[in-house]
């Protein structure tokens, strides 16, 4: 995959506005990287050279699906109760979250999710919850922003 530092600049820029707004932010794969990178991160540049494996990506336009586990009391283990199975469809992972608390893991070790837990809604999925039938991340997003904007007041 080619770089995109003009992507990269521009999403960068948003979500530096969005976390200062304390607006609630989902990462979703890439932006998952993103969230990471933002935090003071690192990245896995080519996932199959640290797994061994091409299972996050199986094919060009093919999700993989894998095992993943959630920590007991987190954001994402209670959003995401009762999932063990996600889909997959990256060749980059997070290294290091930085300073975001790394609350999922695939059965390879694989990083699959982070969250800010000192913000109100902070949360990066390295799936695809826009693509799977039971889309909790996404609809966790919505009830944030929805109870957020309950709170804010326009004078």
């Amino acid at each position: 995959t080619e770089s995109r530092p003009d992507r990269d600049a521009g999403e960068v820029t948003l979500l530096t506005a969005a976390l200062a707004a304390d607006l609630p932010v989902l990462g979703v794969c890439r932006g998952m990287q993103l969230l990471a990178v933002a935090y003071g991160g690192l990245l896995h540049q080519h996932l199959p050279d640290v797994v061994g494996h091409d299972g996050h990506r199986p094919a060009p336009g093919v999700y993989g699906s894998h095992p993943v586990r959630f920590a007991p009391g987190s954001r994402t283990g209670r959003v995401m109760a009762g999932v063990d199975r996600v889909n997959s469809y990256h060749h980059q992972a997070v290294a290091d979250p930085g300073g975001l608390a790394v609350t999922g893991w695939a059965d390879d070790g694989v990083i699959e999710a982070v969250e800010d837990p000192a913000r109100r809604f902070v949360l990066g999925v390295q799936w695809h919850p826009e693509n799977e039938a039971d889309p909790r991340p996404v609809a966790a997003l919505v009830r944030a922003a929805v109870s957020g904007r309950s709170q804010t007041r326009v004078s």
